[in-house]
């Protein structure tokens, strides 16, 4: 019998998906970008910084391509919407133990018409390929309801040819109302994994999942020597000379209580009871009583909880993916300093995880709330180019897992307003500025060191929605609050976050009492201090409103005297 290579498949011979309207030509628009915020130290010499697009991400990828970033991107993971027919909300609560929900913010609407979800993705996709590196790879993650639709769309896009695989991870456990569901409940999420084109050599680093067992466990599952548990495999193909090296080494196994045999003269290795000899592959002791188990992965992934088991990665933001998820997925198929491009950025995760991998990251996200949970969550882990930036520690000290990750990486990130029309004007359409009795903030420079201490705060919008839920308003004003950004040397148009207070999960607070040795200059670097700076300070609520304080700060004298610390008197209050 003889077989025959088939022949390639051409892009008139594939299956198509159809739909109204459907085009898969795209013409990419010519967006402006306007630099809202940054977050130091801009560049070093240690990496670039990262990107972080606000605006709809067509115009986001359009931007890129006109900015030289076509076949830059090693790897494009995106999770996009799933067409569930729902709007996804966060919830608004206040911060610190026990405190109760207020109401909810939207986060972003998933209600599509018939066919125009598959067109919103075919022209992202379309812009995609001409971003992704000739090796790179694209994951699109999505659920049941359109896995086998975009499956199609992607072959049509990218070629059959260039799919690698397709994963199925479980995203969670039967419980609740699913565990008494009928033709069995949805506990799984496809990603789609596609090369660039099909002659594309992605890279390819083959995963390893590791299970801890109990001794008890282990006896129950696996083989004992003196050398510790172990299991056995067929040798195949290997060498006498592999054998007989495995033999010295203890790691050949003889079934029915026999013994290894080495036949030099044969130049064979058998077991002298019979049965076929095995390899021995041992269990890596942990620990008194622990045991590790390695093998390898394949495309079920069931081994990687999901964000209902890991509470503290929880940055109240619908459908929010899990960190262990994507770093399995970068450390897969990137290397260090590949560019990692996340197109509906979310919470961040895709961010986070590729800048603690040591790779360059763009994430683009529509969503302004969006955008302010994915900068908190990256500043937690960026190192400050303030010489000492402190919080106080009497302040701090309520703090959960007060420690410095700025040794996590030295590269800072800005994030642009994108958009097509006239000039963008920080974002931020119809700001007002108020009077504001509620706030109370002091700032002084003395010795070349600038001291901020927010003393009193209250947001308008909070204290509105405790009113309507019957709450009483903490006596902490940190408990109304979800971050403070503070730059030292504002210069009116952007803002250059220099510190960045947004502790992690619900329970931890803000410090309010920051310290600095010196201001920055316009790119981010120490510069010794003028005598009359502007101070601008953010506080974002927990409401997700945005108030912008700013005052101008002379050198004064020694410390402690009042008369010279001067106090903000008014604000910008942004809802975005």
């Amino acid at each position: 019998m003889t077989t025959q290579t088939p022949p390639p498949i051409r892009r008139g011979d594939q299956i198509s998906l159809t739909w109204p309207h459907k085009r898969l030509a795209v013409q990419p628009t010519n967006p402006n970008a306007t630099h809202l915020e940054s977050y130091p130290p801009r560049s070093t010499g240690l990496g670039k910084e990262g990107l972080l697009l606000y605006g709809d991400n067509f115009d986001s990828l359009s931007w890129l391509l006109a900015s030289g970033y076509r076949g830059r991107v090693g790897l494009v993971y995106l999770d996009p919407p799933y067409n569930s027919n729902r709007t996804y909300t966060s919830r608004i609560r206040l911060r610190g133990k026990g405190q109760p929900t207020l109401g909810a913010a939207i986060a972003y609407d998933d209600v599509w018409q018939p066919g125009d979800y598959l067109q919103f993705l075919a022209d992202r996709l379309l812009l995609l390929r001409e971003l992704l590196h000739e090796d790179g790879t694209l994951w699109l993650h999505c659920d049941h309801r359109m896995q086998a639709h975009l499956l199609l769309l992607l072959e049509e896009i990218f070629g059959s040819n260039s799919h690698l695989n397709t994963v199925f991870w479980r995203s969670q456990t039967m419980r609740g109302a699913k565990v008494h569901a009928r033709y069995f409940p949805n506990s799984a999420q496809a990603i789609h994994i596609f090369r660039s084109t099909p002659r594309g050599r992605p890279p390819w680093n083959a995963p390893k999942r590791e299970l801890a067992l109990t001794e008890e466990a282990a006896a129950a599952q696996y083989m004992r020597d003196k050398s510790g548990f172990f299991r056995t495999s067929d040798p195949g193909t290997y060498s006498f000379e592999r054998l007989k090296a495995l033999f010295e080494e203890g790691r050949l196994y003889a079934p029915y209580g026999g013994e290894v045999v080495v036949d030099e003269d044969a130049q064979v290795v058998f077991a002298s009871k019979g049965g076929n000899i095995g390899v021995k592959y041992y269990l890596k002791k942990t620990g008194r009583n622990r045991y590790l188990l390695t093998r390898p992965v394949d495309n079920i992934w069931d081994d990687i909880a999901g964000l209902g088991t890991v509470p503290g990665e929880d940055e109240n933001y619908p459908t929010q993916k899990t960190e262990k998820l994507l770093q399995r997925v970068l450390e897969t198929a990137s290397r260090p300093g590949d560019l990692i491009l996340d197109p509906f950025a979310g919470s961040g995760t895709t961010l986070a995880v590729a800048h603690k991998l040591g790779r360059e990251w763009i994430g683009c996200d529509s969503s302004w709330r969006a955008v302010r949970s994915a900068s908190c969550r990256l500043s937690r882990h960026l190192h400050s180019a303030i010489s000492a930036p402190s919080i106080d520690s009497d302040r701090a000290k309520t703090r959960r897992g007060d420690k410095d990750d700025g040794a996590l990486g030295k590269v800072g990130y800005r994030i642009l307003r994108v958009g097509v029309g006239g000039p963008q004007k920080d974002g931020r359409h119809q700001s007002v500025t108020t009077s504001t009795p509620g706030a109370k903030i002091q700032c002084e420079r003395a010795g070349g060191r600038l001291t901020v201490r927010i003393d009193q705060f209250c947001s308008p919008q909070v204290a509105l929605l405790a009113e309507e839920a019957k709450v009483s308003l903490p006596r902490d004003w940190r408990e109304q609050v979800r971050a403070v950004l503070i730059d030292p040397d504002y210069d009116g148009i952007s803002l250059r976050a220099a510190l960045a207070d947004a502790p992690a999960g619900k329970s931890a607070l803000v410090s309010g009492v920051y310290s600095f040795v010196q201001s920055v200059d316009s790119e981010g670097q120490a510069n010794s201090p003028l005598p009359d700076r502007a101070v601008a300070v953010r506080i974002v609520d927990v409401a997700g409103q945005e108030h912008l304080f700013v005052n101008s700060v002379r050198e004064s004298g020694p410390p402690g005297h009042p008369e010279d610390v001067p106090e903000f008197s008014s604000h910008t209050s942004v809802a975005y």
